[in-house]
């Protein structure tokens, strides 16, 4: 990178690209899946799709790590866990969190 941009930015943009690379690999992963269940064809738009929400979720994974306090190999576990979920995923984790929580603290789950 150039020697003008602050050492501090120029980490912060290998993070991220390795956060996008990473999730790239976790939503192949998924699209994979689908591909071998015959729910969809490997060249087909769902591969474009795959790909905008990869770069998403790669951020949103890469801030979860952050979120979490874990650096290295382990993040890269967390964002490659995040992109395999995907927003779907993510949304019935969540949900199922809060209604454990809501439970346990005697609410309607």
């Amino acid at each position: 990178m150039q020697s003008w941009i602050p050492p501090e930015l120029q980490g912060s943009f290998w993070q991220g690209l390795s956060a996008i690379a990473l999730s790239f690999m976790g939503r192949l992963l998924w699209h994979v899946r689908e591909v071998q269940g015959k729910r969809r064809q490997f060249w087909s738009i769902d591969l474009v799709w795959e790909s905008v929400t990869a770069v998403c979720i790669g951020l949103a994974g890469l801030g979860v790590a952050e979120y979490m306090d874990v650096a290295g190999k382990p993040a890269f576990a967390v964002i490659i866990f995040v992109a395999y979920l995907g927003p779907r995923g993510l949304e019935h984790l969540l949900f199922f969190v809060i209604g454990k929580v809501s439970a346990a603290r005697g609410g309607k789950s």
